[in-house]
């Protein structure tokens, strides 16, 4: 690794030399910096928000930034015009940034690709890098990444600014859970790992991680100016303008020698979208699945499915749905849903509004010492997890007259508040010192709002889910550089992380609904579990990695981590059953009957039978007074300890002068429950949910190998060529998803076998691979982009103990009327369908993006399109024809069943192919202007959860204008 020098020459004279032994030191510029308050600019008009007036005051009260530089020497000389404003002198930098190489497929968002698409949807952005797609729902402001088939829960590492975030969410599926807060107005870069990471952001998480960068000053100012702003706007226009109203963001800063200032602020809106209707008819019906969508006629559901057999109609274990209806939609009412999509579909409305600050000091000192000071507020209100239906009130028996949505769809109503704060010291003091220290808090707080549902006990009822989240951390780390001879220059970084997060929740649910219901009956004893506890987590973790630097043609990197997660729930209510040990209970007919055969009297045998059962209950019930079916509560605080371990190493060879670099890595990570995960207690959609304390970490084992090719004027002069060829494979081992259980301490017999849903440790092996591909060619009057993700179908068998927590009964009623329980241990092993099935049994369909451009007049003028392609969506089921429910299963299929316990494959949606189309034109470096088309065909595209369907938006048609100042 080769040091570097700065150079400072003092107008007209010599210059001294400095040698900075750390990070590339920060150029001084040699215009004059004018202060702020003389550059001549007008001060636009800000958004009246509290943190964004309070920011420009503070900007606009240094007029002494740009005057604040002091040269590091002491004998350097200061040069001042006439107007008594210090100039700078110039510099000379010598030598190379000190950036870790990755390895591996390091494909991402650029601030291009983000500029190009003006998303308002972050999906839109993340489901164009190979690889990444969103676990939730298109009309969501926050977003669940989904990397390489793993999402949910923090499996993906997701960080703004390095700053991790996992949010927990309640969703009707209760499978996208775990999400962050970004403001694609904001978004400068996305970043994506896949496999292992160096630093403690990815320790937790089963290996991948996605961080999110933001703008910074350098992408607001124009090139040479130390003061400026950027405004951007953008709308829907002509009848396409599909619910997107005028949205833009607003940004100032300024810069001297010393200091960086930033502000922004960002507001969008878009009213209800109409999904689109371009649609292939046979394809719709083959492999739709229409289960979900429900048809109203003058206010009664209609039975769309009268004398139609489905193509798989099954039963499953534990709860309402992992049954399967694996049903196509008719010719009728696909025609019903066309004419439905012509109107806009209420509850894909949003609305969110965001801030952030940025602001940095520079010491000027020959240690290159740095603070930076970042924040961000943000808030939302939209709808989430809609089931629409359709009226067809207004057709008669003939088929004439439209459909319509039919009323308000059923759905949560969210509201979001999210803040992040950062403050940040870095400096370079030796080769082997170069320490960076991070405080940091970020809260979210959601409210979740939505009405009982059809069949539950707390229909038509107001019910909610509010959730206050907060975190507070150090994160330490130094990155150190060496040279080990042989091996040549080595990198060393160490990093330590401290953090406590808090969460409370008031929350309102089926079950607690009914507590007050009796409560309000008078029923003052009953008592319901408690749908989400209130917790605590303590995490302590430290990281080690030792990489390759230079330019050899081996390039490794090993690294190993550890984490110490104690976790507090702090008061859990959920149910358990009533047995304190196995044994033989005697009741109070036995014991009558056995004295009175010893020939006592009727009164004698009654009073001892009475004491006899009595001590038998004592005995064996932990509550006398009840039964041994009973249900019990169990309250109070419950700790967790968990020790996760990681370990990384990757490899590249890279051979001289052929552009070709071929890696392979490998890495090992663990995650530890969630308070949600082992806690989720109570009645939701009438199945009855069920704690389960005794959840183990998650292992994942993580291989990457691939290849990367590129090449500088490979066609002609100038141009740029870039492929590469991933392969990944994730084997994750007690993978956590839902199942049946039995009360912990419950007694049962075969008959209610599997009666709740409750988290498990899945005890077969969870896979996910595949191949990533992506292609980049860019010259001066164009450019191709591509990339193409084929995850490899590996149907994962769900199995897990019939009483995970290892402390069952087994109940047998013997001939002379006493009960005998024996400790069953675990019990038996069940395979099955999880409760969602749609989620875990998914076989992620294979997706791809190709984009090209020209980009004539040197780039000012981009004329382009891209198409999407995503694959028929599909789940694997776990079929059982020994189950009960199943003996006429196939007298209610069209497609043949299997004779034994195997998958079957349910059709979930068809392939979905879009165009989009964008031009705009770069008037000067102040000024430009665009045009999106996204989904010009109006095709008809969406995602179909456990009980609905996440719809994307039609064809909308947007321009959008920046203008720098």
């Amino acid at each position: 690794m080769s040091n570097f020098q700065l150079v400072l020459h003092k107008k007209g004279g010599g210059g001294q030399l400095h040698k900075l032994p750390g990070k590339k030191r920060r150029p001084q510029r040699e215009a004059k910096a004018l202060p702020l308050a003389n550059q001549g600019a007008d001060w636009p008009r800000l958004r009246p928000s509290q943190l964004c007036l309070a920011i420009a005051l503070a900007l606009a009260g240094h007029p002494v930034l740009a005057q604040d530089a002091r040269l590091p020497s002491s004998d350097t000389t200061e040069n001042t015009s006439t107007d008594g404003v210090q100039a700078l002198d110039s510099i000379t930098i010598v030598g190379t940034a000190e950036e870790e190489k990755k390895i591996g497929n390091t494909a991402g968002a650029s601030k291009e690709d983000i500029e190009r698409r003006k998303a308002s949807h972050i999906t839109d952005l993340l489901d164009s890098i190979s690889g990444v797609s969103t676990n939730s729902l298109y009309a969501a402001p926050e977003i669940s990444t989904r990397l390489q088939g793993i999402a949910g829960h923090g499996r993906v590492a997701q960080s703004l600014e390095g700053i991790n975030q996992n949010f927990h969410a309640f969703t009707r599926d209760i499978g996208q859970t775990g999400s962050i807060f970004v403001d694609p107005q904001f978004l400068k870069s996305i970043d994506v790992t896949r496999g292992g990471s160096t630093g403690t952001g990815a320790l937790g998480s089963l290996g991948g991680s996605v961080d999110f960068q933001y703008l910074d000053v350098e992408d607001i100012l124009r090139p040479g100016k130390s003061f400026g702003g950027l405004v951007r706007g953008s709308t829907g226009f002509s009848k396409y303008r599909n619910g997107q109203k005028p949205s833009g963001s607003f940004f100032l800063g300024g810069r001297s020698e010393r200091w960086e200032v930033m502000i922004g602020a960002a507001e969008s809106e878009n009213d209800a979208y109409r999904i689109g209707q371009s649609f292939d008819r046979g394809a719709m019906l083959r492999d739709a699945h229409g289960e979900n969508m429900k048809f109203f006629k003058s206010g009664s559901p209609v039975d769309p499915w009268a004398g139609v057999i489905c193509r798989y109609c099954v039963a499953g274990r534990g709860g309402m749905g992992s049954a399967m209806a694996n049903r196509q939609l008719t010719e009728q009412q696909l025609g019903w849903l066309k004419q439905a999509a012509d109107e806009p579909l209420k509850g894909t409305q949003k609305k969110t509004d965001a801030q952030m600050l940025r602001l940095r000091h520079f010491f000027n000192d020959d240690y290159d010492q740095r603070l930076e000071l970042f924040a961000t507020a943000n808030s939302a209100k939209y709808e989430t997890d809609q089931q629409p239906s359709i009226s067809v009130a207004g057709v008669n028996e003939q088929g004439e007259g439209k459909a319509r949505w039919h009323d308000y769809p059923w759905s949560i109503g969210a509201e979001l508040e999210s803040q992040v704060i950062s403050l940040k010291y870095a400096g370079n003091f030796s080769q082997w010192l170069n320490p960076e220290i991070q405080l940091y808090h970020e809260s979210q707080e959601r409210k979740q709002r939505w009405i009982g549902y059809p069949g539950s006990s707390s229909v038509g009822e107001a019910l909610h889910y509010f959730v206050d989240i907060g975190s507070t951390g150090l994160k330490l780390s130094n990155a150190s550089h060496f040279d080990a001879g042989l091996l040549g220059p080595l990198r060393l970084d160490a990093g330590m992380e401290l953090r406590r997060a808090d969460k409370d929740v008031d929350s309102l649910s089926d079950g607690e609904y009914w507590e007050k219901y009796q409560h309000s009956r008078g029923n003052t004893d009953y008592r319901a579990p408690k749908w989400d506890t209130d917790a605590r987590t303590d995490t302590y973790g430290f990281a080690l990695a030792l990489s390759t630097e230079g330019d050899g043609p081996w390039q490794a990197s090993a690294g190993v981590g550890y984490q110490r997660v104690k976790l507090d729930a702090l008061n859990p209510v959920f149910t358990v059953g009533n047995i304190k040990q196995g044994g033989t209970l005697r009741n109070y007919q036995y014991w009558n009957r056995k004295y009175r055969l010893e020939g006592y009297s009727r009164d004698e045998a009654s009073l001892m039978a009475t004491e006899k059962a009595a001590e038998s209950s004592r005995e064996i019930l932990k509550d006398p007074s009840k039964n041994m079916v009973s249900e019990l509560l169990q309250e109070g605080k419950q700790e967790h300890t968990y020790s996760l371990k990681s370990g990384h190493f990757a490899l590249q060879y890279s051979p001289p002068d052929t552009g070709l670099s071929t890696y392979a890595s490998v890495s090992y990570n663990e995650r530890a429950p969630s308070s949600n995960e082992m806690y989720m207690s109570g009645a939701w959609l009438r199945t009855h949910f069920n704690a389960n304390p005794y959840l183990k970490p998650e292992e994942n084992l993580s291989f990457q190998i691939g290849a990367n090719y590129q090449s500088n004027d490979w066609l002609v002069d100038n141009d740029q060529l870039s492929v590469g060829l991933n392969y990944y494979h994730n084997r994750i081992k007690n993978y956590i998803t839902y199942g049946p259980v039995q009360y912990i301490d419950g007694s049962y017999d075969s008959s209610n076998q599997g009666e709740h849903v409750s988290s498990i440790n899945n005890l077969n092996a969870f896979h996910k691979h595949g191949l990533e591909f992506n292609l980049a060619y860019q010259q001066p009057l164009f450019y191709v982009r591509g990339n193409l993700t084929v995850p490899l179908r590996w149907d994962n068998k769900i199995c897990s103990w019939e009483n995970p927590h290892g402390r069952g009964y087994q109940r047998v009623s013997n001939p002379d009327g006493s009960v005998t329980l024996t400790p069953y241990g675990k019990g038996d092993r069940l395979c099955y369908s999880s409760w969602n099935w749609m989620e875990t049994g998914a076989i992620d369909p294979v997706r791809a993006s190709f984009t090209a451009a020209l980009t004539p007049y040197q780039g000012k003028l981009e004329v382009g399109a891209t198409v999407h392609y995503r694959g028929k969506q599909r789940a694997a089921y776990w079929f059982d024809p020994n189950i009960s429910q199943n003996s006429y299963a196939q007298d209610n299929s069209n497609d043949t069943l299997p004779t034994k316990a195997d998958f079957i494959t349910a059709n979930l949606w068809p392939k979905s192919i879009k165009y989009d189309l964008f031009a705009s034109y770069q008037f000067n470096d102040q000024l430009k202007a665009g045009v999106y088309v996204a989904n010009l065909t109006d095709e008809i595209d969406a995602t179909t959860t456990t009980f609905g369907y996440n719809f994307y938006s039609g064809r909308t048609i947007t321009a959008n204008v920046e203008y720098r100042f």
